[in-house]
């Protein structure tokens, strides 16, 4: 795999649902883009990639959160509490950025943390969302607009 392309998503996130995996590919865009952001010094592009970062990650969690409730997942609380001590560091990280805080290291410790999550949480439910029935080829229909 081309570690260049922003769009490709590590095996290593790849965990076998669609929805997800394309959230993951969105999330590891913007990663992508803010370390490039923040290696040629750019501090309002970090911090405006930083904060849609935030963002996403919030829907993100949300739509696991929701396939949890959903599914009757036994370990959500778990997870979902997970969600939020990530969601506490990127917000924490988010505004050291809006003080020109950026460390060097912001972009690996961001991609490091979902990394972890992925592999130590998200693939927990994997079996458990197959298992009720969800179609792990399922993804958002583009709708096109009225004519």
């Amino acid at each position: 795999m081309n570690k260049n392309l922003p769009h490709e998503i590590p095996v290593a996130l790849d965990i076998g649902i669609a929805e997800i995996d394309s959230q993951h590919r969105q999330l590891q865009a913007l990663l992508e883009r803010l370390k490039q952001s923040t290696d040629k010094c750019y501090g309002f592009a970090a911090d405006a990639i930083l904060a849609e970062l935030v963002v996403q990650t919030r829907i993100h969690f949300a739509v696991e959160e929701s396939l949890m409730r959903l599914l009757s997942f036994p370990d959500a609380e778990a997870h979902v509490e997970e969600h939020r001590k990530l969601t506490d560091q990127l917000e924490k990280l988010r505004k050291k950025a809006q003080d020109f805080e950026v460390a060097d290291g912001l972009t690996s410790f961001i991609q490091t943390w979902l990394v972890d999550h992925v592999n130590n949480f998200d693939r927990e439910f994997v079996g458990h969302f197959l298992d009720k029935g969800i179609d792990p080829h399922a993804s958002p229909v583009t709708r096109k607009p009225p004519a």
